[in-house]
């Protein structure tokens, strides 16, 4: 089995970025994550630090490169209930949950 990323943890202070798209889902982005990352993952947590629960949490249904030389990405989620406690590895405001870990 190869290892993949499963789940993405972020920093994410104040709902930046956070657009709500309507029918239980939101728009977040401008995250500079690599397309293999993204493609994988199967949830999105967005937190204001580390140490507190996430604010805002769901099933990623897509994502979007944008088309402006900075190699980033916007998430398309569906919205679930249920705050996630930080998990993962990563350097600063980002972490990865591996299907190794789970």
């Amino acid at each position: 089995m190869s290892r993949k990323v499963i789940g993405i943890h972020l920093v994410c202070r104040g709902g930046e970025n956070v657009k709500d798209i309507g029918d239980g889902r939101f728009k977040s982005g401008y995250w500079k994550i690599s397309e293999e990352v993204a493609g994988n993952a199967e949830y999105l947590a967005l937190h204001e630090n580390k140490n507190s629960p996430s604010y805002i949490q769901g099933t990623i249904e897509g994502y979007e490169r944008i088309d402006d030389g900075s190699n980033r990405i916007f998430f398309y989620v569906r919205a679930i209930s249920e705050p996630k406690v930080w998990v993962g590895t990563a350097t600063g405001e980002k972490g990865y949950l591996w299907s190794d870990d789970v």
